[in-house]
């Protein structure tokens, strides 16, 4: 009995020490998925002509893209993330429309302020979940991909004599759905139809498995901090996709090709942070103002009690009442990271999300009567993703892409892609 309790607990050591990596071995390589999605419109006539072609789905891609150069169709989103199989992504670039829900009773003058609000997200969403099929190279998709604008607000009303209350019109479009693609190939994931015209949008994807290789030597001993650094690049929205056809797999080679662009000002650095913490401690980096707004009226009765009292000496402003509670939003950048480095030393899990916000104006429009609070248009832009970066690399994490033609204040596209690079090194 005892013989064999030790012979069981040998071959126990055994396998275990073959599911080590052995010292100054090969250690197996960790993969991500890389998407690049790239949004297309064109007239419905010129999309229903490509199809109709000979190998009109086989080429369709190619042919937009030739469609795109000669004029005939516009590339109007370029969008870019690395993932992991199994793990959740999303990229946001939104004009976000605080839109009332609810109003209060009529004042003496007639008039109703807003007491309830909801957001409104009016721009290009994509979220994506992939899974890697390892026996058939296949990659597993569930994606959505949402655009949203806005078209003005418009008076709804009980009785033709009354003023009415402004309510938001917005159209949106959505393709949402699992898929199974090939890796390297494009393919068309959704079309977005414009419902009150001739164009519509199609949404390519273009997935890549990306092998992140093991360092050859061991990793040295190192205090367990890690320190990450995040860059910022903007450019034309053309140039980013050609550069990004070239180096998206390879973050170090394409920022190489950036900096001669950034020397002739043809990219611009929007912004440079690093961040330093130990292996499974959250870390944050935050630089921006904060902007407080009102979100809250006085109900009538108030007001009306306020107009019979008597007059102060002092002088007030004309219009309605003051807001009665304050909200605030922090502007500018946010950085949240999450590294968790392998035992082994040779990987560091990240988890990140990077967000950019801005205040473009109040919202303006001819149905908002001077009397209602001021409602501030915030642009939002967000990457939040999960993958895996060896130490000492630089990885080109996704886009984080300003808002396009989304129809708040009469917005128009900056035709820009802001390409976001992280620098992971080990202290």
């Amino acid at each position: 009995m005892k013989l064999l309790l030790c012979l069981s607990l040998a071959c126990a050591g055994l396998l275990a020490a073959q599911d080590q990596p052995r010292a100054g071995g090969a250690v197996a390589a960790a993969k991500n998925i890389l998407c690049l999605v790239e949004t297309c419109t064109l007239s419905k006539t010129d999309y229903a002509m490509l199809l109709d072609a000979p190998e009109g789905h086989a080429k369709l891609h190619e042919r937009v893209r030739a469609a795109v150069t000669a004029g005939r169709a516009k590339l109007d989103g370029c969008h870019l993330i690395l993932g992991q199989s199994g793990a959740r992504s999303r990229v946001a670039c939104v004009d976000e429309l605080i839109d009332v829900t609810h109003w209060g009773d009529a004042d003496s003058k007639g008039l109703q302020y807003p007491s309830a609000f909801d957001m409104q997200l009016l721009g290009d969403l994509f979220e994506l979940e992939p899974a890697l099929n390892e026996e058939g190279g296949r990659l597993d998709f569930v994606q959505c991909f949402s655009r949203g604008r806005f078209q003005g607000l418009r008076l709804t009303k009980a009785d033709s004599t009354l003023p009415g209350v402004p309510v938001a019109e917005c159209f949106f479009q959505k393709g949402q759905s699992h898929c199974r693609l090939a890796p390297g190939v494009p393919a068309l994931l959704s079309t977005l139809s414009d419902a009150q015209g001739d164009a519509i949008t199609l949404v390519f994807a273009t997935p890549q498995v990306v092998e992140v290789a093991a360092p050859k030597a061991p990793a040295p001993p190192r205090t367990g901090t890690v320190r990450m650094t995040a860059r910022v690049i903007s450019l034309d929205r053309t140039k980013a996709r050609a550069l990004l056809q070239k180096h998206a797999a390879d973050g170090a080679a394409c920022l190489a090709e950036l900096k001669p662009l950034l020397a002739g000002k043809q990219a611009v650095l929007e912004h440079v942070s690093t961040t330093c913490t130990v292996s499974g401690v959250h870390a944050v980096h935050q630089s921006g103002e904060r902007y407080t707004y009102g979100s809250e009226m006085p109900p009538p009765s108030l007001t009306e009690v306020e107009a019979e009292a008597p007059k102060p000496t002092t002088l007030k402003a004309p219009g309605g009442p003051e807001p009665m509670a304050l909200e605030s939003r922090d502007l500018g950048f946010r950085i949240d990271l999450d590294p968790v480095l392998a035992e082994d030393g040779n990987f560091v899990r990240m988890t990140v999300t990077v967000e950019h916000v801005r205040m473009t104006g109040n919202l303006k429009d001819r149905n908002w009567n001077e009397h209602y609070l001021e409602l501030p248009v915030f642009s939002s832009q967000t990457l939040s993703t999960e993958y895996t970066q060896m130490p000492g690399t630089t990885a080109l994490i996704g886009t984080l892409n300003p808002p396009g033609a989304t129809g708040v204040n009469e917005h128009k596209d900056e035709e820009r892609v802001w390409l976001v690079f992280m620098d992971v090194n080990l202290q």
